[in-house]
């Protein structure tokens, strides 16, 4: 049974300390700072609502006027010894209960919206399993009245920093000095780079604090370069390379593409050399009439699906159904009565369209996260696994984008060819995708840093849910360190 310590609890102002007191509310236990901002509302679920196999926790991390709705899942094999693994879906502006109901939770969303199904494939499995709706108003999570959301991946990363921080240090102590991954898919391209780059900046500066033992970074389908994900859109549509028969476009819109690439890059390049919003909302219209529109003005209900090219599109936005049933199922009176969502969480959303729009009055969607992630190289992990079938994100980009990575790793990682790798499906071993990967020296660094891309066939954009038996496999061999070779 999970147990509260009480101690100390870190406050905005770096390393300053109070003391937690527990306060009865609603069926929470409530943890509250005397003279600080931070407090923590906590309840233990039963199976009732998501039947996990282990001990699960749901509640709001408030952060001054700031509100993180997390649902965490202790190991099923081991809570103390097994690692801990952060899941954050994208957007920007997705709640995480996507990733949570639709692809690698323990439970999943059942096809008629009014409960769930066991996932055999969980990465709670092997794991302890956190999931967390933000930045704050996305999801459960909510913001004060009067108090303007995020509006990039920075500033998301301080608050989620400070989650973690508060998370490891006192609501599970026990997990304090666990081996920690950051996960997620799409635009967590950018949510991961920036939170690793906090976590390890903070680390650096503040040793006083409590630390977050940051291992790893594993992006499914991710979002770190808009440019090279547009520039393979030519190769995802117009080759059979992603897995399929023939090519999605004809010869036509092929051409149309090829002709428009070289001058999108162009206009990449001078929105990256100065990144002015008014620059690159104009370099982005320029990609979007002459390349990334020919798809996307198609994906919609009853249409095409941006993120699987081989299959419908049910719902408008995200295609997938089970989205709008996940809404359904968090929004019944069933699951808000075991959440007991406080007053200003009002009403649950798949997704935020306050944060949707205060991202677009920054240009970060189109800039790279690589500076980032080339900082974390040295010393945490980083892997790229992807779905073959998905162009939102596409794997012909982002390969593009892995091998130009600038980085001490680089010769060695683009001199290597995509090879085979198997996995067990249905108990016997198939090939299900490519992968290559490196182990580099870095400097000053006790352990290699590992940097690896993998995709898989017969997946989209998510690729947990498309292939769950493959993502348990990828996660399991990553965390243990075993290699995909």
């Amino acid at each position: 049974m999970w147990k509260f310590w009480l101690s100390a609890l870190i406050s905005v102002g770096h390393a300053s300390q109070t003391v937690l007191r527990p306060e009865p509310l609603a069926n929470f236990t409530t943890f509250r700072s005397t003279n600080s901002l931070h407090s923590i509302r906590i309840r233990q679920q039963d199976e009732s609502i998501c039947a996990a196999g282990s001990a699960q926790y749901t509640g709001w991390l408030d952060i001054g006027p700031k509100h993180l709705f997390f649902w965490y899942f202790e190991s099923q094999n081991d809570p103390v010894a097994d690692p801990l693994t952060l899941w954050m879906n994208g957007g920007p502006g997705s709640s995480s209960m996507m990733g949570l109901f639709q692809e690698n939770g323990p439970c999943l969303i059942n096809e008629h919206g009014n409960g769930t199904v066991r996932n055999p494939w969980g990465w709670s499995r092997n794991s302890s399993l956190l999931f967390v709706d933000q930045p704050a108003d996305v999801g459960w999570s909510y913001i004060d009245e009067g108090y303007e959301v995020a509006h990039d991946s920075q500033e998301a990363a301080v608050d989620m920093h400070r989650f973690l921080q508060i998370f490891v240090s006192e609501i599970f102590p026990h997990k304090r000095f666990s081996d920690f991954h950051l996960s997620g898919e799409s635009y967590a391209g950018k949510y991961i780079p920036y939170l690793g780059a906090e976590i390890v900046t903070r680390n650096q500066l503040y040793p006083s604090e409590p630390q977050i033992n940051l291992k790893s970074c594993l992006i499914g389908n991710g979002f770190m370069s808009s440019k090279d994900i547009t520039f393979g859109y030519w190769e995802t549509l117009c080759t059979t390379n992603p897995g399929i028969s023939t090519p999605v476009f004809n010869q036509t819109r092929c051409d149309i593409i090829a002709a428009n690439m070289p001058r999108c890059m162009e206009v990449y390049d001078t929105c990256a050399k100065g990144p002015d919003l008014a620059i690159c909302t104009a370099a982005y219209s320029v990609c979007y009439k002459g390349i990334i529109g020919l798809y996307e003005d198609e994906s919609k209900k009853g249409g095409r699906n941006r993120f699987d090219i081989t299959a419908p599109c049910y719902i408008d936005e995200i295609c997938y159904k089970e989205a709008a049933y996940i809404e359904q199922y968090l929004n019944s009176p069933t699951v808000r009565e075991a959440l007991s969502p406080p007053e200003g969480a009002k009403e649950y959303g798949i997704q935020s369209s306050a944060v949707v729009d205060a991202f677009a009055t920054t240009p970060e969607a189109m800039t790279s996260s690589s500076d980032h992630i080339i900082f974390l190289a040295s010393g945490v992990h980083f892997l790229a696994y992807q779905g073959n079938l998905d162009l939102a994100c596409n794997t012909a980009g982002n390969l593009r984008w892995a091998n130009s990575l600038a980085w001490k790793g680089q010769t060695e990682f683009t001199s290597k060819p995509l090879l085979p790798w198997t996995s067990n499906v249905a108990g016997r071993n198939e090939t299900v995708g490519t992968a290559k990967e490196v182990c580099v020296q870095l400097d000053g660094q006790a352990e290699a840093s590992r940097f690896a891309f993998v995709t898989v066939n017969g997946a989209g954009h998510l690729l947990p849910q498309d292939r769950g038996d493959v993502a348990f496999d990828i996660l399991t061999r990553w965390i243990a360190g075993h290699s995909f070779a």
